[in-house]
């Protein structure tokens, strides 16, 4: 039997639990390069409200590098473009290279460690699977080093 109201909660309740699965997955994951990371220790120095203030706002000086929120299926023999962007902090005008760790066998990024230019906003790779890449997951690392300052860990 046809229930149309059903259906509508239904259609709701799946629209709202994607939209908190994106929300949470497209959060500030990983550490902020720049000001404030205690070199020594490896541990972040600043404080809550610091913390959270720069989940809001690209804190200065500093940069973060985004990837699609979700995850990125790939195929055996099959090539995907993924586009890296970047989110530059008020008086951050560098070059950023970015280089990438943990890549299954099989799987390559190319180019390998490509450079967005401090006049561009993103930079795209294409990520390619041999025919006889490993199956599975796996979670990329990816590294953004400016110029100057601390390296950005993006996973």
């Amino acid at each position: 039997m046809f229930r149309p109201r059903e259906m509508l909660m239904k259609k709701t309740f799946l629209a709202v639990a994607m939209a908190v699965l994106i929300a949470s997955t497209g959060c500030n994951s990983g550490t902020t390069g720049g000001s404030g990371k205690d070199k020594e220790k490896g541990k972040d120095s600043r404080t809550t409200g610091e913390k959270i203030k720069d989940t809001v706002v690209q804190p200065e000086g500093t940069f973060k590098l985004t990837v699609p929120t979700l995850s990125t299926g790939i195929k055996q023999g099959e090539t995907k473009p993924i586009t890296i962007g970047i989110s530059r902090g008020k008086n951050f005008d560098e070059d950023v290279s970015v280089k990438f760790e943990n890549l299954s066998e099989g799987v390559t990024i190319e180019p390998a460690s490509p450079t967005i230019k401090k006049s561009d906003k993103e930079v795209k790779v294409d990520v390619k699977a041999s025919d006889t890449a490993a199956l599975g997951k796996a979670t990329v690392k990816m590294i953004g080093h400016p110029s100057k300052g601390d390296d950005r860990l993006t996973i």
